[in-house]
């Protein structure tokens, strides 16, 4: 992928989307955009490292894959992995600045069906290499908290409600 192309996701998933006529026209006809993301675009230092923890230590499947990016299935939602710069390209575009490592502007949430899971979630990421920043378990929410190699945050719970 080279500066100025389209962004990583928009090749394969949009177009599938569009393609789908009943769920285009039902959109267009109510007046509003398609209720679904297609994928979430993260910035990442090390593209070959940020794999490793995703593909590896997480169990996610590479659909697409090239020097500057990596896209991952998140079960019909991609995860891209793009390397900074490359990143920094697409946000200026619109005239922002990219974030400076480290700060948050996102949260990620992975659902789980018990506390079980959350647990196991948490375990399989803290031996992939993600850092452990929180848990908690109030208000019939369990869940707990960790950072990839890049900084960015996910929350993994189950909402015993």
């Amino acid at each position: 992928m080279s500066s100025g192309a389209d962004p990583p996701c928009n090749s394969w998933q949009i177009d599938s989307f569009l393609s789908s006529e009943d769920a285009l026209s039902r959109h267009i006809l109510e007046g509003r955009m398609p209720a679904a993301i297609s994928c979430v675009t993260i910035p990442v230092e090390d593209l070959q490292k940020s794999i490793a923890f995703y593909r590896d230590g997480l169990g996610l499947t590479i659909e697409e894959q090239d020097e500057e990016h990596a896209a991952l299935d998140l079960d019909g939602v991609f995860l891209v992995l793009l390397e900074r710069g490359e990143f920094g390209t697409y946000v200026e575009r619109v005239g922002h600045r990219p974030a400076a490592r480290g700060a948050a502007e996102t949260i990620i949430s992975y659902f789980t069906d018990s506390k079980g899971e959350v647990d196991a979630v948490m375990a399989q990421a803290q031996k992939a290499g993600a850092q452990i920043v929180a848990a908690s378990d109030e208000d019939g929410v369990y869940s707990g908290y960790f950072t990839d190699p890049d900084g960015h945050t996910w929350e993994v719970l189950f909402d015993g409600d």
